[in-house]
């Protein structure tokens, strides 16, 4: 279904001029009377978008509506600002009706981007332009931002620490972090991430490393992206490690992308430096070498407040960087209020041709660590 409106309204004063979002309320006006049948007397439903309050209406399958803002919806999760109800996430499966007079950037997965006010009804996408009123199967839908959204809006992240004391006998310390910072439109995603340790038995260093990685991924539809670039900051100096670098330039495809599960792999060729604190006589102390990294992440909603995750990222080089490494990290995440959550981890670092040090010493292949943790999404 296509309608094109043409809107010719002036006066002679008046220089002819109808802005985008005049025009699309009144286009969104007519196009919610001619494909909405009329309500019965008991059946309640918000007067026809006009743009003059600037609400958003949502429609939930339980028949209640909501007015405030669209934030966002990617990922099949719609983020919706309400006057009574503040920031609210919902699943998109649950919302039957969507109605914004505001423009938006629209992506859909074999359509592309359009732009435009909205009118979204259980099988259809209505995008609303100056000009034309474009009809999409709702199916299509991957993604919704308001245009002019502040860039702020854009970006969200989690901060966990843990921490363990004991004394007495033995003096033990350990302390974890991790952060994440992610910035999302319609077609990419940027993600930064950090992994620290720290521990020390009777003020003796027993662990002490750092790990940032970062990506930035662009859609090409639906399930396949690009993955370019990522790079990785690896340092342990307890496993004989001063820095591992890795760059890699790949692709990667959503298995699974459901309202419960999520399921990506990736692969890529990639760049290693590996630069070790000592090594024995003979042997050189820094290692560049091509390598190709696969990866893959799996998220299953458990249960409303309970989730698992778990990330697997491997990184194969010739032996005298290391052979193969490997890093993954399986985490369970108890939802205790709305952004507060406790998190327990478990994670597995693995090289697997470790250095032998100036000492002799050779670090072992395997580190296994379990964490608890309280985390805060923001």
């Amino acid at each position: 279904m296509k309608v094109n409106w043409n809107l010719k309204y002036q006066k002679p004063e008046v220089k002819r001029r109808t802005t985008a979002l005049w025009s699309g309320a009144i286009t969104l006006v007519a196009a919610w009377l001619l494909i909405l049948p009329v309500a019965a007397a008991d059946d309640w439903r918000p007067p026809p978008p006009t743009g003059k309050d600037g609400f958003d209406w949502i429609e939930l399958t339980s028949g209640e509506w909501l007015k405030g803002k669209i934030k966002s919806m990617q990922d099949e999760k719609l983020e919706f600002d309400s006057e009574e109800l503040d920031l609210q996430e919902f699943k998109w499966e649950k919302i039957r009706t969507v109605r914004s007079p505001r423009l938006h950037s629209v992506w859909f997965d074999t359509l592309g981007k359009a732009e435009g006010s909205l009118l979204i009804t259980t099988n259809e996408a209505f995008v609303v332009s100056e000009t034309a009123t474009n009809t999409y199967p709702r199916a299509e839908l991957l993604a919704i931002t308001p245009t002019g959204t502040k860039e702020i809006n854009k970006w969200s992240g989690k901060l966990s620490a843990g921490m363990n004391v004991r004394s007495g006998n033995t003096k033990e310390v350990e302390y974890s972090a991790h952060a994440l910072v992610q910035r999302r439109t319609p077609s990419t995603h940027l993600l930064l991430d950090y992994l620290g340790n720290y521990g020390t038995i009777n003020d003796i260093e027993t662990e002490n490393n750092q790990r940032i990685a970062g990506q930035f991924d662009y859609f090409l539809s639906r399930k396949l992206f690009v993955r370019a670039p990522f790079g990785e900051y690896f340092s342990d100096p307890l496993q004989n490690l001063d820095h591992r670098i890795a760059l890699a330039v790949g692709a990667g495809y959503d298995l699974i992308h459901n309202r419960r599960v999520e399921w990506e792999i990736t692969a890529a060729p990639a760049y290693q430096q590996t630069r070790y604190l000592s090594v024995a006589p003979g042997e050189k102390q820094t290692a560049n070498s091509a390598a190709f990294l696969l990866g893959t992440r799996w998220d299953v909603e458990l249960t409303r407040r309970l989730d698992f995750t778990l990330e697997y990222r491997g990184i194969f080089t010739r032996s005298d960087a290391g052979a193969d490494s490997h890093h993954a990290v399986a985490t369970l995440e108890f939802e205790l209020h709305k952004r507060l959550n406790l998190d327990i981890s478990l994670t597995w670092d693995r090289t697997g041709n470790p250095s032998t040090g100036s000492d002799g010493n050779t670090p072992n292949k395997d580190d296994l660590r379990l964490i608890l943790g309280l985390g805060i999404d923001f």
